[in-house]
């Protein structure tokens, strides 16, 4: 059986549906970006000597403090965690949650990489 005629135009299926989906995906994003440029903000100072660029360190070994490692990646794993037991639990809300989850990392991973490795390689304009 078959309807006949046009379907009904709704404003919440059609227009704030979408609309706010992609609000919701732009914001996460942001969300990761403003999550990374926090993690640099807390993150302790390190060593002077990584202001050397790593392959002029002569066999001057600089390990981080871990509490530098634990403020970079305290932020993704939480939301991994988070996005990982909503998946697995809440069947309804799964793909928000992947979605979500996905968008974040790409919002502050590619942050939170491009810092570190200024900050463990060292940077030196010449």
């Amino acid at each position: 059986m078959t309807a006949s005629g046009t379907p009904k135009f709704t404003w919440r299926g059609e227009v704030i549906g979408p609309v706010a989906a992609i609000a919701a995906v732009l914001g996460t994003l942001v969300l990761g970006f403003y999550a990374a440029m926090c993690a640099a903000g807390f993150a302790p100072d390190l060593h002077p000597g990584y202001a050397v660029p790593s392959h002029l360190r002569r066999g001057a070994d600089l390990p981080p403090p871990t509490s530098y490692w634990v403020i970079w990646c305290a932020p993704p794993l939480t939301i991994a965690l988070l996005g990982g037991a909503a998946m697995m639990f809440a069947g309804r809300i799964r793909w928000i949650a992947f979605v979500g989850t996905l968008t974040f990392l790409v919002g502050y991973l590619p942050i939170a990489v491009f810092v570190v490795s200024l900050d463990i390689g060292g940077f030196a304009p010449t």
